[in-house]
């Protein structure tokens, strides 16, 4: 496998001292002895970017049990000097400490509202441990152990895609449920378009250029290429961030970067997905859900999308029902109309997220760090025939509802 370079090797402060603290931090357990323990890579190149990544499997007795062994995931920050490092590091988002704040203060109680409601099963990974200081790290329950893994497909099938948008569904009520009944933290401001300087890295600075070098050796998209020839990162991205600062019709505490690379799978012996856990809130955003659901969407083609918008939705109310929310319900139209007035998002993902998410992580050779600043390296994820089939059924639908000229003319 291609791992991570920055994390073939654990750092010195993953050491039996920490591991003792970690397997007593909840009150479950006391008295810990750290016998044996191994690291390794918990992820491969392409899986992730902003953290470094190390399983442990530990072999440990307490007061009451001798030789136990567990695994946990341990999520910290970068420390080798380069772009990884950089970009977590600039203070306009606190990645960490947004994520210490979801699962500290408001995963566990969206796990309670959606049991109340009739939906009993695991919404995200538990928490084992977590610290600010003298480090920002995180520990969580190894969801392999548990029978979890990344889903066995590049793009989701109809059931996959089902089981994704129905968990969205789920989440977003949660969410809505508390601030609308008396929370005041959950209007947090995240996702990379908050990031002050996100035209500088090369994706999205380059982004748009590429697909349209891309649909310029596409027969019959000469309408498409002369448009996309009009629109520069800078014009696109101004467009976008303007969405995050705008208030949706109704609003959620979105994921910030709900892909299919950050939920965890258990699939049957066919495949099939069964159950589907949230991973990763790094860059959570309060605003509308029509970040979420482009975010996913950009692996959607548009002919499954109505349906799984409308599940998403359904999921969405019917959980808020039957937990006793009982403010006003947001309808189906709004959500249409907040879809309608976001669709510059569809274009920025489309332009930017499909195409390494179309590409198999098998085929992903370089770093990531090292693609994400390479012209030539990232300009081969927009040649794949993944992307190419996918561009061809997107774009026409976006010339059509006119979210082209709307870039270009809002410039």
């Amino acid at each position: 496998m291609n791992f991570n370079r920055d994390e073939l090797e654990a750092p010195e402060w993953i050491n039996p001292d920490f591991l003792k603290e970690v397997l007593e931090f909840n009150g479950e357990l006391t008295s810990v002895t750290i016998h044996d323990y191994k690291t390794s890579p918990a992820t491969v190149v392409g899986e992730h970017f902003a953290s470094i990544m190390f399983r442990a499997n530990i072999r440990y007795s307490t007061a009451t049990s001798e030789n136990q062994q567990c695994s946990v995931i341990i999520k910290g920050m970068p420390v080798a000097e380069g772009l990884k490092k950089d970009f977590i590091a600039q203070d306009t988002l606190d990645f960490f400490g947004t994520e210490i704040f979801m699962y500290s203060k408001v995963l566990n109680d969206c796990q309670e509202i959606l049991k109340s409601a009739g939906y009993p099963e695991t919404l995200v990974a538990k928490i084992l441990y977590y610290s600010s200081e003298p480090r920002k790290v995180l520990v969580f329950e190894d969801l392999r152990e548990l029978g979890y893994s990344l889903l066995p497909r590049v793009l989701p099938n109809d059931q996959d895609a089902e089981m994704i948008f129905s968990k969205l569904g789920q989440y977003h009520a949660a969410v809505f449920k508390m601030e609308n009944e008396g929370r005041k933290d959950l209007r947090v401001k995240g996702t990379f378009l908050y990031l002050p300087n996100v035209g500088d890295f090369p994706i999205f600075r380059h982004g748009i250029s590429f697909l349209h070098e891309t649909v310029q050796t596409l027969p019959g998209f000469e309408e498409i290429a002369d448009k996309l020839g009009k629109i520069t990162s800078d014009m696109l991205l101004k467009k976008c961030k303007e969405s995050i600062f705008t208030p949706g019709a109704y609003n959620v505490l979105n994921h910030g970067d709900y892909s299919i690379k950050n939920l965890m799978y258990k699939t049957d012996d066919k495949d099939v997905v069964t159950q589907a856990v949230l991973i990763d809130f790094q860059i959570c955003h309060w605003g509308s859900p029509a970040y979420d659901l482009y975010f996913m969407a950009s692996l959607i083609p548009y002919k499954r999308r109505e349906k799984l918008f409308k599940l998403y939705f359904d999921t969405f109310i019917d959980v808020l029902v039957k937990s006793g929310y009982r403010g006003t319900l947001p309808t189906y139209d709004l959500l249409q109309q907040e879809l309608k007035s976001n669709q510059h998002l569809d274009l920025c993902f489309l332009a930017t997220l499909t195409a390494f998410m179309t590409t198999d992580k098998n085929e992903i050779k370089e770093q990531m760090e090292e693609v994400m600043q390479s012209e030539e390296l990232l300009r081969k994820y927009y040649k794949t025939p993944q992307y190419i089939s996918f561009i061809k059924e997107s774009l026409p639908i976006l010339l059509k509802e006119g979210v082209l000229d709307k870039i270009i003319s809002a410039s």
